[in-house]
């Protein structure tokens, strides 16, 4: 599926309006959309086995905001920078998803984003052990979604991930996948 072909299908008929009496912390993820030899990427990293929080699990750049963020994009492109030197004038805003809330008291709020095709970025960094695209077909079709059970406080539970050759992609990642392929249905 070709990147203009997304783009538009991505309507979205206004930017949610955040909730202020959310308790917890303002996060702002970008999900990066990028044309691969005509076919539409998303861009993921997987976070390095260091990290303290979430370490190895696949997830989209983005972090918590800042006082001097004027907006969750203004987040997700801060944050995007920070974490793989992706820049702020490479990729174009389209719209945000609804606010995705986690068990960890996390209000993430998903920024899609256009990446232009010359963009570079860092395959690696301190926070980021790789970067890497998956087509968006792929992410569409459901049978690549599976169910895997894994173990959560103690107590066997199902989750439903996609495996890619870095890892499972899973948890608020893979619900704010599932929120942006829905939209394009």
């Amino acid at each position: 599926m070709k990147l203009e072909h997304v783009i538009s299908r991505f309507r979205l008929a206004h930017s949610p309006t955040p909730d202020k009496n959310l308790q917890g912390v303002e996060s702002a993820v970008l999900v990066p959309l990028i044309e691969v030899n005509q076919c539409t990427h998303v861009l993921l990293c997987k976070r390095d086995a260091s990290l303290r929080s979430h370490p190895s699990q696949i997830c989209f750049p983005g972090g918590k905001a800042e006082q001097s963020d004027r907006s969750a994009i203004d987040t997700a492109l801060r944050e995007t920078y920070e974490e793989i030197s992706l820049c702020r004038k490479d990729i174009t805003a389209l719209g945000q998803l609804p606010i995705h809330s986690t068990l960890s008291g996390f209000h993430i709020t998903p920024v899609v984003g256009r990446v232009q095709e010359y963009a570079t970025w860092a395959e690696k960094s301190s926070e980021v052990e790789r970067v890497f695209t998956i087509p968006l077909t792929a992410l569409m079709d459901p049978i690549q979604w599976q169910s895997y059970p894994c173990r959560y406080r103690g107590q066997p539970i199902n989750i439903n991930g996609f495996m890619t050759s870095h890892g499972l992609l899973w948890g608020a990642t893979a619900s704010i996948i599932k929120k942006f392929t829905d939209t394009l249905s």
